[in-house]
C-alpha cells in the first residue's frame, strides 16, 4: 500500500486517551507535491482497511477512532467495508465537503446505523452550521494563539459537541490551555506528553518498585548474565513473572511442558529475555504515566527493530528494539535522561542516541519519531535519500502494530508460574 498511516491519540485535561485520529499521508510527499491527492478520489476507505487488518486493539487500545471521509466517500456504502463497530467509528468529514441537501441526507443515514460524525472548524461558525444535529466533535483548525477563544465561540453555538485541539507540541501550551478559564477545550492531540524531562528539572526520588526494575533491567543486559540471578528478581514481582510466561507459553509449542520459570528462561535464551523482560519491565516502570507511553514504547521500539534493514543495521536489530524501548524512560522515571542513563546499562550506540541525539542509531530513532508526528515531508526526504519505498515504511509500521496486538492478547495461566 503506498500509503503512510499513523493513529494520533487525543488527551483529555488528565492526561487520559479518549480516542485517536487517523493522519495519512499519500505516496512520498515531496514528489506528490504537485499532484492531486487519490484519496480524495478514492470510493474505498484506505483507513478502513487498515482498521480492518489491524484491529482497533492494536491500533487505538478499542477507544474510538476517527476516520477521515470525502464527500465521495459519504455517498457509498462505507459501513458494509467496516468489522469493527460503528460506536467506535467517528467519520470525520473532510472540510472541502458541500454541505448540501443530499450530504445532510447521507449523514442522517449514517448517523442512524449508529455512526457519530467530527468536522473542522476554520473560524467561521456558518460554514459548519448545517451539521449541527449530527457533530459530536469539533476539531479547532485555528492559529494556536485563539484556540481558547475560538473553543467558547464553537460551544456557544454547539454546547453538546466536544471541542478538539491539534498540533499541541509543548506541554506548557498544553498547560496553559487547560488552566484557561475560558477554555471549553475537552480533548488535544500533539507531542506534549512524551517531551524530554529537561536536564536541569529536579530528580524525583524512586520507589523501591522502581528500583527492582532498574535492577533486573541491569541484570539483563549484561553480556552473558545469570539466568538464577535474573529468575530470583523476577519472582519478585508477580505482574512481571506472568508477563514472562506469557512469553515463553507463545514460543513453547507444548504449552504444559513448561513448569516453573528457571525451566522457561534456560528454554527461552538470554536474546529473547533481554528484548521481552526489558519490554514487560518498561511496563511496569510506565505504571505513573500516560498509558499511551507504553504503547507508544513498544510500538516504536518494534518499528524500530523492523527498519533496521533499510538504515543498514540489521545486525543491529536487538539494540534497536532496546533504544526504541528505552526512549521514553526520562517520562517514565520523572527524570531528566541523563541521570535516567546512569541508573541503566545499555550499550554505547543507544546511549549515544538517546542522550546526545547522535550517533548511526539515532537515525532511526528520529525517522521514527517524524512517523509518529505524521511529519510526512521528513519521512518523504529520509526515505528519498535512502532509497526506502512507501510501502517498505508502510509494512514496517503495520507489523509492529500487530506484533503490538499479539503482545497484549496472550492469556497466561498463573498455575504455570
Amino acid at each position: 500500500m503506498n500509503l503512510l498511516i499513523v493513529p494520533k491519540p487525543l488527551f483529555t485535561d488528565q492526561m487520559h486517551v479518549e480516542g485517536y485520529y487517523m493522519a495519512a499521508q499519500y505516496g512520498n510527499a515531496i514528489l506528490e507535491s504537485t499532484k492531486s491527492n487519490p484519496l480524495d478520489r478514492a470510493m474505498d476507505s484506505p483507513f478502513i482497511d487498515f482498521i480492518n487488518a489491524v484491529g482497533l486493539s492494536a491500533l487505538t487500545q478499542n477507544k474510538p477512532v476517527f476516520v477521515p471521509v470525502t464527500q465521495i466517500q459519504l455517498f457509498t456504502d462505507l459501513n458494509r467495508n467496516i468489522v469493527e463497530s460503528a460506536e467506535k467509528i467517528v467519520l470525520l468529514l473532510d472540510d472541502k465537503i458541500a454541505l448540501d441537501e443530499v450530504v445532510l441526507e447521507r449523514c442522517k443515514h449514517f448517523q442512524d446505523l449508529g455512526f457519530k460524525f467530527a468536522t473542522y472548524f476554520k473560524g467561521k461558525v456558518d460554514d459548519i452550521l448545517p451539521l449541527k444535529q449530527y457533530l459530536s466533535y469539533v476539531f479547532l483548525k485555528v492559529p494556536l494563539t485563539r484556540l481558547v477563544e475560538f473553543s467558547g465561540i464553537v460551544k456557544k453555538d454547539f454546547p453538546d459537541v466536544t471541542v478538539v485541539a491539534t498540533d499541541i507540541s509543548e506541554k506548557p501550551i498544553f498547560d496553559q490551555i487547560v488552566m484557561h478559564r475560558d477554555t471549553k477545550i475537552k480533548l488535544f492531540d500533539g507531542a506534549f506528553y512524551k517531551v524530554h524531562i529537561p536536564s536541569n528539572a529536579k530528580q524525583n526520588a524512586l520507589s523501591p518498585l522502581k528500583t527492582n526494575y532498574l535492577q533486573l533491567l541491569n541484570i539483563v543486559n549484561q553480556d552473558d548474565f545469570d539466568f538464577q540471578a535474573f529468575t530470583r528478581t523476577i519472582r519478585q514481582d508477580t505482574a512481571l513473572a506472568i508477563q514472562f510466561m506469557k512469553l515463553v507459553n507463545t514460543a513453547s509449542k507444548a504449552r504444559t511442558e513448561v513448569k516453573n520459570l528457571n525451566q522457561a528462561a534456560a528454554m527461552l535464551g538470554q536474546k529473547e529475555i533481554k528484548k521481552w523482560v526489558s519490554a514487560a519491565v518498561n511496563n511496569a516502570l510506565c505504571v505513573d504515566s500516560p498509558s499511551e507511553i507504553t504503547r507508544l514504547s513498544l510500538i516504536r521500539a518494534k518499528f524500530c527493530e523492523n527498519l533496521a534493514r533499510h538504515f543498514e543495521l540489521a545486525i543491529a536489530q536487538e539494540n534497536l528494539f532496546l533504544m526504541g524501548l528505552f526512549s521514553v524512560l526520562d517520562v517514565v522515571l520523572d527524570m531528566p535522561i541523563e541521570e535516567a542513563f546512569k541508573m541503566v546499562f545499555v550499550p554505547p550506540q543507544i546511549h549515544s542516541a538517546l542522550v546526545s541525539q547522535s550517533g548511526e542509531y539515532y537515525s532511526i530513532l528520529f525517522f521514527v519519531q517524524q512517523y509518529e508526528m505524521g511529519h510526512w515531508k521528513e519521512i518523504s526526504r529520509v526515505a528519498l535519500v535512502r532509497n526506502i519505498s512507501i510501502d517498505q515504511i508502510h509494512f514496517a509500521y503495520k507489523e509492529s502494530l500487530l506484533w503490538y496486538s499479539d503482545l497484549i492478547n496472550i492469556d497466561v495461566d498463573q498455575a504455570d508460574l
